[in-house]
């Protein structure tokens, strides 16, 4: 679509974007490229029909700085830009995944109401039904019961059902933006599972993945927070005694010959870093899985 556009439109096509520029209408694709084109160029029968295929970035006239921000991440996930998008300060984002059942016809408070449940949280839509949520400084330990009231509420309020995935606890690094890319993928396989349960977590989700769309597990995929914590190998066995025992940390503890109270502050030790406990059955069953993958050799 968007090289037929340029073809049509020659010269006035252009996916240059620039944050001062008043010359152009900006547009965004389901992907997440940006293109502009000339406003003396198109007829207001064209213009209304760009705006109801692709979702209208504002008159950079009017750009305020929060909109500037919007088109850094916007250029940075979706783009070739690898200038970060986050202060110096930022050492650890999630993304929050959401897909709408049906278009919704106040996006605005829809966008409102997200942004109160969060401290300044960055939302990005892809298109009238799809966004992202971006987190800088996210709390490592992850309360699903929190949002999935914030979901219900805005169900109850908008008349739309939401389907959202909740991402891993990543290092705010150029690793990021293959990370997202991996996990974007990954929530739009899972929606044709997700029907019932309209939350769900990265690592709940995990072995649905697994099962259903292989390709899409690697190494890479995996936040860099738990690769890094599995390089310990002190940690690393805790882990998998801890899994052959059932989760049982007294015998753990035992078969591992230390006191109860260092097995535990190993697994919150993890927790500060991964937002994975262990000691909870779908993060546990997430390890087993991981463990193997992150552990393979490649000769």
């Amino acid at each position: 679509m968007i090289e037929k556009l340029a073809n049509h439109f020659q010269m006035a096509f252009t996916s240059e974007f620039t944050i001062k520029d008043t010359n152009n209408y900006w547009f965004q694709t389901e992907d997440g490229q940006i293109f502009g084109l000339l406003k003396t160029a198109l007829s207001e029968v064209e213009l209304n029909l760009l705006r109801s295929l692709f979702l209208p970035i504002e008159d950079t006239e009017t750009n305020s700085k929060k909109n500037v921000v919007h088109i850094k991440w916007q250029q940075f996930l979706f783009g070739d830009s690898n200038d970060f998008p986050f202060s110096e300060d930022v050492e650890s984002i999630r993304f929050f995944y959401f897909r709408l059942k049906q278009p919704i016809i106040d996006p605005i408070n829809f966008e409102e109401a997200i942004k109160g449940a969060f401290q300044q949280p960055i939302v990005i839509w892809i298109n009238n039904m799809y966004g992202i949520i971006i987190e800088e400084k996210p709390l490592s330990i992850f309360d699903k019961e929190d949002f999935i009231q914030l979901s219900d509420t805005l169900t109850s309020d908008f008349l739309v059902v939401i389907y959202s995935f909740i991402g891993q606890l990543h290092k705010a690094d150029l690793f990021l933006k293959e990370k997202f890319r991996m996990e974007k993928q990954c929530f739009q396989e899972l929606l044709t599972y997700i029907e019932q349960e309209k939350t769900v977590l990265f690592y709940e989700a995990f072995p649905i993945i697994l099962v259903t769309s292989a390709h899409l597990i690697e190494k890479k995929l995996l936040s860099n927070y738990l690769i890094e914590s599995l390089e310990d190998g002190e940690l690393l066995h805790t882990l998998k005694v801890f899994l052959q025992y059932n989760l049982n940390a007294s015998l753990a503890a035992k078969r591992l010959h230390i006191h109860r109270n260092s097995l535990q502050y190993r697994f919150d030790k993890l927790t500060n870093k991964t937002g994975i406990d262990c000691r909870d059955f779908s993060n546990a069953v997430f390890l087993a899985l991981a463990i193997p993958l992150i552990t393979k050799r490649t000769d």
